[in-house]
């Protein structure tokens, strides 16, 4: 069985592009292999996406997978939420997450 990294409450604006569109979210959790985000737009699983997260005043761009989505038009809140596993993750968003973690 596979390692569960820990998640980081986190709170803070990321941008999602997908298909030449992008998308303002809002982060809600962290591990340095992925992000979860609050969103208004319903993206389908397992789709390569671009994601720009400001880090220490400097916009770092990351490369993710969707996971897991739920579509806002059908959660009892009406927001969606999407489960992002960063590919590659760059040592900016790794630094970032573990001085989070320290917290």
């Amino acid at each position: 069985m596979r390692e569960r990294k820990s998640r980081i409450d986190e709170s803070k604006e990321v941008v999602i592009r997908d298909e030449g569109q992008s998308y303002s979210c809002l982060l809600t959790g962290m591990s340095a292999t992925g992000i979860s985000v609050s969103t208004d737009h319903f993206f389908p699983t397992y789709r390569e996406i671009d994601i720009v997260m400001e880090i220490g005043g400097e916009k770092v761009a990351m490369k993710g997978s969707t996971r897991w989505s739920i579509d806002p038009g059908t959660a009892r809140d009406r927001q969606g939420k999407l489960g992002v596993f960063i590919i590659s993750p760059p040592p900016a968003f790794l630094e970032y997450v573990r001085t989070r973690e320290k917290k």
